[in-house]
Formats: C-alpha cells, sequence, structure tokens
C-alpha cells in the first residue's frame, strides 16, 4: 500500500511540475490556455515479476606464482654469566589457637578462728616426655567452737608427682605427706584442760610408681603399680602398709571387652591392745563387658583371701559373684540392677580418717559383703537432665560402728555387729548449658542388726554414729567468663549415739550445712574469692559431744604465673 501512495504523489508532482513548465512557456509567447487535471486516488500501479536468477557466480582462476622465497636463520649468542636465584622457603607465624598457659597457682586467704589459708601449685611448662608438679597446702583454725584453742585444728599437705611419656607408655610416680592435727575437746563444758593434753596429731607419708599404656583407644589398655604408705598418730598407733593394684583389659570386638582387675596389700598394724599384726587383702576380678546401645551388663567374679580372725568365720578365701546391667527402652528410660559381693577393706587408717576422734582400737576387722542386691530406673533427657531411682539390700558381716569410749568418752571405739541394710536412693542432675549446673542425691538407711544385746563388749547393739537419711544439693553457677558461683545444702540426720563411759544414748540433732563460694577474676592472672560454711549457724554435731564452727567465713586472693 505504501508503494502505491509514494508512486501516486510522484504523479501528482510530475503533472504538477510538466503544467509550471508549459505556463512558463506560453508566457514567453504571451498564450492563455486553459487546462483540466484529473487526480485518481483509486488508481493502482503494478510491476511484472522478475524471474529469480540461481546461477551461481563462476569461481575466478587462481594466479600461479613464479616467485620462491628463502629465509636465511641465524643464531645469535650473548655473552652474560648466569643469573644465580637463592631460593628461601616462606617464613610466616602462625598464631597458636591455645591460650596462654600458667604453669603456677597461689592462694592465700583468711578468715575468723583464725583460719589461714595458703596454697601453692607449681608445674612445669609443657613439654612432650615430662610432666611434673609440687602441691603445698595449709589450711588452719587456731580457734575453735570450745574453748578456743581446746577445739583447735590445722592440716598441712606436700605432693610432689611425675609422668615420664614414651611413645607407647607412661611412667608415673607419688610421694606426699599429711599432717594433721586434732583436739579431744568432747569434754564436759567447764572442766580445765589444757590444750596440749587433748592433742591428736595424724602423720601420714606415702608414695607409689606405675607404668600405663597412653593409646586408651588400643585393644589392650593396661595399668599396674605398686605404692607404700607410713601412718601413726600422737600416740601409741602405727600402720605400715605395701600394696599392689592393677588392670587390663582387651577388646574383643566392638561393645565386647574382657579383663582382670588385680589388688593386694600387706599391712603391718600395732596399738596398745595389740602388737606384730600381719593384715593381708588380696583380690583377683576377671570380668567381662558387653554394650550396645540399649543393653549393658558388666559380669565377673570376686575371688578374695583375706586373714582376720574371728567368731564364726567360716574361712579366709570368699568368692562371690559380681554382676550390674542396664536395658534402655529409650534414652530417657532405663531399668537397671545389680548383684555384688565383696569384701570391703577396713584400717585403722580409714576409720582415722573417717572420725579423726578415734580412740585406741581393740581390733581391726574387714566388713565381708555377702550380697549387695539394687534396682531400679534411670535416664537421661535431652542431655540436660539426669536421674535415677533405686531401692537396694545388703546382708553384711563386721558392720563397723562408733560409740564413746568406755574408759574416756572424748575418745571414740570401733563396734562391730553384723546386719542388713534396707537403702532407698535417689540422684537428679540438671545442667544448662555451661553456665548452671545441680546435682543432688537423697539416701535412707533402715539397719537391721543380729546381736542386739547392749552388754556384749565389743558389739553395737544400734547402728551408732550411722545417719539414717542424708540430703546432698550443690549448684555452679557460672554468669561469665568472670564469675563462679557455687553454693550447697548438706543435711544428716537420725544419728544415733552412744556414751560407753555412762551408759546413756541420744539422738542427736539433724545436721544443716550451707555453703557457698565466689570467686571473681579481675584479670587473666588475678582473682579474689569469698567462701563460707554453715552459714545458717547450726550447732551441729556429727560426733557426739563435739559441736561444729559456727559460722565460718574465709576470704583471699588468688594469683597464677
Amino acid at each position: 500500500m505504501n508503494k502505491v501512495l509514494i508512486v501516486t504523489y510522484l504523479s501528482i508532482f510530475l503533472s504538477i511540475g510538466s503544467v509550471y513548465a508549459q505556463d512558463q512557456k506560453g508566457n514567453e509567447r504571451g498564450e492563455v490556455t486553459d487546462a483540466e487535471f484529473i487526480i485518481r486516488k483509486d488508481r493502482i500501479l503494478s510491476l511484472p515479476k522478475r524471474t529469480r536468477n540461481f546461477e551461481t557466480v563462476p569461481a575466478l582462476p587462481q594466479p600461479e606464482s613464479k616467485s620462491s622465497f628463502s629465509y636465511d636463520a641465524r643464531d645469535f649468542f650473548f655473552t652474560l654469566p648466569p643469573s644465580q636465584s637463592e631460593i628461601k622457603p616462606y617464613q610466616k607465624q602462625f598464631p597458636s589457637g591455645n591460650e596462654m598457659l600458667h604453669h603456677s597457682l597461689v592462694r592465700l586467704g583468711y578468715g575468723n578462728y583464725q583460719s589461714p589459708l595458703a596454697e601453692l601449685y607449681v608445674n612445669n611448662l609443657e613439654s612432650d616426655y615430662l610432666n611434673y608438679g609440687v602441691m603445698l597446702r595449709h589450711q588452719g583454725f587456731y580457734e575453735g567452737p570450745v574453748d578456743q584453742k581446746n577445739s583447735a585444728e590445722d592440716h598441712t599437705n606436700i605432693r610432689l608427682n611425675a609422668s615420664y611419656f614414651t611413645e607407647f607408655v607412661e611412667i608415673f610416680g607419688e610421694v606426699g605427706y599429711d599432717r594433721d592435727r586434732y583436739h579431744f575437746y568432747g569434754y564436759t563444758p567447764g572442766t580445765e584442760v589444757m590444750a596440749d593434753s587433748i592433742q591428736q596429731l595424724f602423720s601420714t607419708i606415702y608414695g607409689q610408681g606405675g607404668i600405663r599404656n597412653i593409646e586408651k583407644d588400643d585393644p589392650f589398655n593396661y595399668e599396674a603399680k605398686i605404692g607404700v604408705r607410713l601412718f601413726n598418730d600422737d600416740y601409741s598407733a602405727r600402720e605400715h602398709e605395701v600394696n599392689f593394684n592393677g588392670f587390663g583389659n582387651y577388646r574383643i570386638s566392638d561393645g565386647f571387652r574382657a579383663g582382670l582387675d588385680i589388688s593386694a596389700f600387706l599391712t603391718s598394724p600395732s596399738d596398745v591392745n595389740y602388737n606384730n599384726i600381719n593384715r593381708n587383702y588380696a583380690k583377683l576380678t576377671p570380668f567381662v563387658r558387653y554394650k550396645t546401645t540399649m543393653f549393658e551388663v558388666n559380669a565377673g567374679v570376686n575371688f578374695i583371701n583375706e586373714n582376720d580372725v574371728y567368731d564364726g568365720k567360716s574361712g579366709d578365701f570368699h568368692i562371690f559373684p559380681k554382676i550390674d546391667a542396664a536395658y534402655y527402652i529409650h534414652e530417657a528410660f532405663a531399668v537397671y540392677g545389680e548383684y555384688i559381693g565383696d569384701v570391703q577393706r577396713n584400717t585403722y587408717y580409714s576409720f582415722a580418717m573417717e572420725n579423726p576422734y578415734l580412740g585406741p582400737s581393740d581390733r581391726l576387722l574387714n566388713t565381708v559383703q555377702k550380697f549387695r542386691a539394687e534396682g531400679g530406673i534411670k535416664g537421661s533427657v535431652n542431655d540436660a537432665f539426669t536421674y535415677k531411682l533405686g531401692i537396694a539390700y545388703g546382708d553384711y558381716d563386721n558392720m563397723y560402728f562408733y560409740a564413746n569410749g568406755e574408759s574416756d568418752s572424748t575418745r571414740f571405739e570401733v563396734l562391730y555387729n553384723d546386719g542388713s541394710v534396707l537403702n532407698y536412693t535417689g540422684s537428679l542432675g540438671y545442667s544448662f548449658s555451661d553456665r548452671y549446673h545441680l546435682t543432688a542425691e537423697a539416701n535412707y538407711y533402715h539397719y537391721t542388726l543380729d546381736d542386739v544385746d547392749s552388754s556384749n563388749p565389743g558389739v553395737a547393739a544400734s547402728p551408732w554414729q550411722r545417719p539414717e537419711w542424708e540430703i546432698n544439693v550443690h549448684n555452679t553457677f557460672t554468669p561469665d567468663e568472670k564469675w563462679l558461683i557455687q553454693a550447697g545444702l548438706d543435711m544428716m540426720g537420725g544419728i544415733y549415739a552412744k556414751n560407753l563411759e555412762s551408759g546413756t544414748e541420744d539422738t542427736l540433732n539433724p545436721i544443716l550445712d550451707l555453703n557457698a563460694k565466689i570467686d571473681y577474676k579481675i584479670t587473666e592472672r588475678f582473682s579474689v574469692f569469698a567462701k563460707g560454711n554453715n552459714l545458717l549457724n547450726q550447732k551441729n554435731e556429727r560426733y557426739w559431744n563435739y559441736q561444729s564452727r559456727g559460722i565460718q567465713g574465709i576470704g583471699g586472693v588468688t594469683f597464677k604465673f
């Protein structure tokens, strides 16, 4: 359509041009002519179609060159010396990802009851082959709840340890000295007594050395150590001991392991009522352990030989089964059970560490656990909350108890009796991130004794000085990296007491001990602390006539270097 319009417009313009030319020509002659123009818009101009030529363009002939080209290649030599480049590895200091370690620590403090505190810990710097350290500690309470110096106590500990590492084993050793001073202040109030005349001093020198493998992921793991202990008090008690302990276990497959535990003790005690006694104890326990995601079991046999002498003893050699198992119905819920027979070693040293107001003993006997069976439930919820509830029942020979002495009521005697114990137990644990941790445990004990004749010397007619119930709750709170806050409540009750000198009996008041400790880090090296015990200011008596200190507070500083 556009082409038609263009042609039409061109025709009009050409016609106009022609008329204009004629008009000019007529003017030249002086003539005037009339003309009529007809414009047709509907006229269509068409052109015939041209046939397309499909013939290709012929190729042009290639010219032939008659010229030849040749190139002359020449070598160029430069008399320059070779370049000498000295290559050195790139040295870059990569910062260590470990925080700065402090190999030593000193802590100093002071509190009421004239209670200085001094601690020193010194260890060597990092080493691939040798680690060693020294620990010095002194805690004193030079005044007590009764007649000041007459109820004072203090404790001094010195310890040196070292470990040498080879490619496969660790050779370790330790020596130490403990000095613990007490006073027999359980006398009638108002009695004039000199502190030196009622002083008790325990001195213990000990040492041990051994060897163990380093890679705990190896199929075979082992440890063996031998040690000695020399103990004496401020009177006539002496006790020397040589001991050996070792274990080995082999991983047969994933979840299945077999092993052997060995222990032996040669003990020579002496006191006012006995001398030149050799108490020997040897224990051998082969065992197997099997564990899957839902089930675990530990089974073994205790072979024990001990040479204590007492009436009614069936023999020195004992064989007891040992088995405990758990079945996990779910991670949050499992049922467990155990059945164990054993012989618990009792020494004058172990008695004195438990009850420091101990007097001369008539005899030393081990406790034979004929069996102890326990069952219950336990579990873990979201790796934050753990719990355990159980009930146990055990039958024992030679359970030990304490009573105020017959000749001196300020010193306790060790008494024995056969019987059984029913124990209800429960524990809780909770962790919230790294900020808060809670542990709580409760136990209730019901004793049934075989011989309840109070006139029988050397026999405990009641579970004297043993608690009927115990509750312990401990909290740890770290709001940030500078603060460490700890608080706990220890409770104990239902303690029956016997005074053999007067023949009286009593039930002690429940013990409530609220304690707390706060540590604040001022710098990376320097911090301050404060701790307190018996914050409720209770007149607690763990052992009859021995009142504990009231509110006890200590504050001080800690420095790392």
